[in-house]
This record gives structure tokens, sequence and C-alpha cells, in this order.
């Protein structure tokens, strides 16, 4: 059985950490008991899921298709007041999250070509 660990201010509102097997839940969860409740029980699964298998394709494949499962039922769906709550943000900290990730584009296309080429050239 995985161990709870609750942290102020997580990357996401729940998540399994295989290497640890703790499920890290937001601390302020804690008070809307039915969301906390059902994400922890997806998180659960997760474990679950990791656990049983032992094939890293099979986890990924099981992990996908419960995450895909988990959205169209609506079971993990948290109210977009509660999620701005939770996890607030000005349109400042959008704009700069969205900046941050299009100057990787850049470094990608360079590092790309850059390893496309080395390929080309090098004989091995």
């Amino acid at each position: 059985m995985p161990r709870i660990h609750y942290h102020p201010c997580p990357k996401t509102l729940g998540e399994y950490d295989r290497q640890t097997n703790t499920i890290i839940l937001h601390e302020g969860l804690k008070r809307h008991r039915e969301i906390h409740d059902a994400i922890l029980s997806h998180e659960r699964e997760h474990a679950r899921i990791f656990r049983e298998n032992s094939s890293m394709l099979r986890r990924l494949l099981l992990n996908v298709r419960l995450d895909y499962a988990a959205r169209l039922t609506g079971a993990t769906c948290v109210p977009h007041g509660i999620l701005r709550e939770l996890q607030p943000s000005s349109l400042r900290d959008d704009v700069y999250t969205v900046l941050y990730l299009l100057a990787y584009i850049p470094i990608l296309v360079v590092e790309g070509v850059y390893y496309s080429v080395k390929a080309l050239l090098d004989p091995e």
C-alpha cells in the first residue's frame, strides 16, 4: 500500500511517485473531500498498475487508458473555481509559462539538426 503525502504546491493535484511508492496530493484537497477521494482512488489505481505489471510498455498503455477513462467519465474532474483556489495563477504567470515553453522550441530544433548532422557524419 503506497503512503500518502500532502504537499502545499505540487505540480499536479495528485500523482503517484513509483520510486518512493508515495501518492502525492495537494494539501488543499483536504477541504474538498469528494474530489480528494476521487483523485486518491485514481492514484491508487496507478499504484496498482505499477505494482502488478513489470513491462514498461504495458504500464504505459494501462496508465494512459486509465487517464483517458477518468477524463471521459469525469471521475477526477475538478470544478474550475476549486482549481483556481488550489492552484492560483494570474495572466502574468500564464504568459510567462507560455513564453518559457516557447523558448525551448529553437533549442529543440537546433539540437535536432545537430544530432541529425552528427548521425550522418559519424561513420559508426
